[in-house]
C-alpha cells in the first residue's frame, strides 16, 4: 500500500474505507465501532496501520481479521467477560471462545477466521511487547485443531449423482462466463477468488504442448503453474473472448470483466465474489440439481476443490504432489480432502496423525519412545470408546471439550472400540432430537459434526479389522 495512502487516513474516525482491488470489489472498509473501549481501538488501529506499511500480511488478510475479531468481543458481551485491555484475557477466556464458536450454526471456515484473527492480532502484541497484552500464553497450540476437525471429518466431497446433475446442466447454461468458470473450477480445484483473479494469457503450454494455466493467489501471495485439460484451455479462450471489449474499454487484463446492462449508467464490470455465488445459486435452483433426499444441493466453488482433492487421493496422488497443485500452504489441508477408500490411502493419511489416532493398539510402537505407558496412565487416559493422549503426552487430564472426544485430535481408538462405535451411531440415528437432549448437544452442525466423525471412524477400524 502507498504511504500517501496510509498518510490520508483519518486515524480517529472508527471506520476506514481504503482504495484496494480484490475480487470482492475495488475498496476494504474496517470497522472499529465494534470494539469495547478506546485502548482497544486504538490498539488495533496502530497494528493495522503497521502492517499495512510493511505490506505483509496482506490488506484482504487484515480486513478479513477485522472483521472476524467481531465475534470475540459479541462473545465477551454475552458472558459479561470484563476485559480492559488484553493483558486480562487468560487461557480459560480462549478455551471458552473455542467452546462458544463450536456450539454457533456457522461454517468451519467462519470459526477458523474468528479464531485466527483472536490469535494473531494478540501474538502480535506479545511478540513486538506491547502494552496491554498478556504475559503468559493463553492458547495451547491445539486450538485450529479443535475448531478444524468438521473440515478433516466430512468432507464437502460432491456425490457422483450431484456432478453428473451438474455437468448435464452445464450443457445447457447460456451464461458463458460463468459456465467457463465452473468448468475452470470442476477440472482445477482452484479457488473462487483465484478463479476471478485469472487474466489475460494465464493459459501457456508446456515444452510437450500440453496446456498450463498461472495462478496468482491472494490467499497467501503466492503464484503457481499448474497443468490443465484441454476444456480448461477451452474455458480459457472463452473469457478471453467474452472479456476482450471490456479489457479494452477498462484497461484491465482480467478475463472477468463483463457487460453490466443493468447499471446507472450501464457500463463494464468485472465479476466479483457475491455476484458469482447468487449466480451458483441461482444454477442450482434452475436445474434443479439434488441431493439423494431430493432438497437442492448446497453447492460452493470450494466444493469443486475439495472433490479434486479427494479424487486425487483415491487415485494414489502423494499429499505432496496434492499440496503444490491446489497451492497449499501446509499439509493439513491436503489431508482434509481424504475419502478414504483404499488400504494405499488409509496408511499415507494415517501417517498425519492430526485427525486423532485410529491404531491396532496403543503400544510404544503406535504412540511413540518416551510415552506415558504405565498401568496407572492408560487407566486415567481410557474413555468408553477409546482413549485420550493428553495424559499420555503428560499433558494432564482434564479436558474442556465437552462431548468433544470424537472430533479431538487428541483422541485415540482401535478396533476393539468398532461395537462402541456403532452402537454410538445407531442409538444417534435412532432419535436425533432424543440424542441432542440426552447428550447435551446444542446444534444440528454439532450433530452432524458427531455423525460424520463416527463414520469415518467405523469405515477406517472395519479397515483394519479385516486386515485390508
Amino acid at each position: 500500500m502507498k504511504q500517501s495512502v496510509i498518510r490520508t487516513l483519518d486515524v480517529k474516525t472508527d471506520k476506514w474505507v481504503i482504495d484496494y482491488s480484490t475480487s470482492l470489489g475495488n475498496t476494504v472498509s474496517f470497522d472499529f465501532t465494534y470494539l469495547p473501549n478506546n485502548w482497544f481501538k486504538k490498539i488495533q488501529k496502530q497494528i493495522t496501520i503497521e502492517c499495512m506499511t510493511l505490506k505483509k500480511p496482506s490488506i484482504a488478510t487484515l480486513n478479513r481479521y477485522n472483521n472476524g475479531l467481531r465475534r470475540f468481543f459479541e462473545f465477551i458481551e454475552q458472558y459479561s467477560i470484563q476485559l480492559d485491555t488484553f493483558e486480562d484475557l487468560t487461557h480459560q477466556h480462549t478455551q471458552m471462545f473455542l467452546f462458544h464458536l463450536k456450539q454457533q450454526n456457522i461454517s468451519n471456515s467462519t470459526r477458523y477466521i474468528s479464531l485466527c484473527s483472536l490469535k494473531w492480532l494478540v501474538q502480535f502484541g506479545q511478540l513486538f511487547e506491547y502494552s496491554g497484552f498478556p504475559k503468559n500464553e493463553v492458547f495451547d497450540g491445539d486450538e485450529y485443531k479443535a475448531v478444524k476437525t468438521e473440515d478433516v471429518l466430512k468432507t464437502k466431497y460432491i456425490p457422483d449423482n450431484v456432478m453428473r446433475q451438474i455437468e448435464a446442466a452445464l450443457k445447457k447454461e447460456t451464461n458463458l462466463i460463468f459456465k467457463s468458470l465452473v468448468e475452470i473450477g470442476i477440472d482445477t480445484g482452484i479457488r473462487l477468488s483465484e478463479a476471478l483473479e485469472l487474466s489475460k494469457g494465464c493459459i501457456t503450454e508446456d515444452f510437450t504442448g500440453k496446456p498450463v494455466l498461472h495462478i496468482i493467489s491472494s490467499k497467501n501471495n503466492s503464484e503457481r503453474f499448474i497443468p490443465v485439460s484441454r476444456r480448461v484451455r477451452r474455458a480459457i479462450n472463452t473469457l478471453e473472448d467474452l472479456s476482450e471489449k471490456g479489457r479494452n474499454a477498462t484497461g484491465s487484463d482480467n478475463l472477468t470483466v463483463y457487460w453490466l446492462k443493468k447499471g446507472r449508467p450501464p457500463r463494464f464490470d468485472r465479476l466479483v465474489q457475491a455476484i458469482f455465488r447468487r449466480q451458483l445459486h441461482s444454477f442450482v435452483k434452475k436445474h434443479n440439481i439434488t441431493d439423494s433426499e431430493g432438497d437442492l444441493y448446497p453447492l460452493t466453488y470450494h466444493a469443486f476443490r475439495h472433490t479434486l482433492g479427494t479424487e486425487m487421493l483415491n487415485r494414489d496422488m502423494s499429499i505432496f504432489e496434492i499440496a503444490d497443485y491446489l497451492g497449499h500452504e501446509s499439509l493439513h489441508s491436503t489431508a482434509g480432502y481424504a475419502k478414504l477408500k483404499n488400504q494405499t490411502i488409509q496408511k499415507e493419511y494415517s501417517k498425519l496423525g492430526f485427525i486423532g489416532m485410529i491404531v491396532e493398539e496403543i503400544s510404544e510402537k503406535s504412540m511413540g519412545k518416551g510415552k506415558r505407558l504405565d498401568e496407572h496412565t492408560l487407566k486415567v487416559a481410557s474413555l468408553p470408546d477409546g482413549s485420550c493422549k493428553k495424559p499420555i503426552d503428560n499433558q494432564g487430564n482434564i479436558c474442556a471439550r465437552f462431548n468433544m472426544c470424537i472430533i479431538c485430535p487428541k483422541f485415540i481408538t482401535t478396533p476393539a472400540h468398532l461395537p462402541v462405535h456403532r452402537n454410538h451411531l445407531e442409538r444417534l440415528r435412532a432419535d436425533r432430537e432424543l440424542y441432542m437432549d440426552t447428550e447435551y448437544i446444542g446444534t444440528r452442525n454439532h450433530l452432524e459434526t458427531i455423525e460424520g466423525a463416527l463414520e469415518t471412524i467405523i469405515e477406517r477400524l472395519e479397515v483394519i479389522e479385516s486386515g485390508g
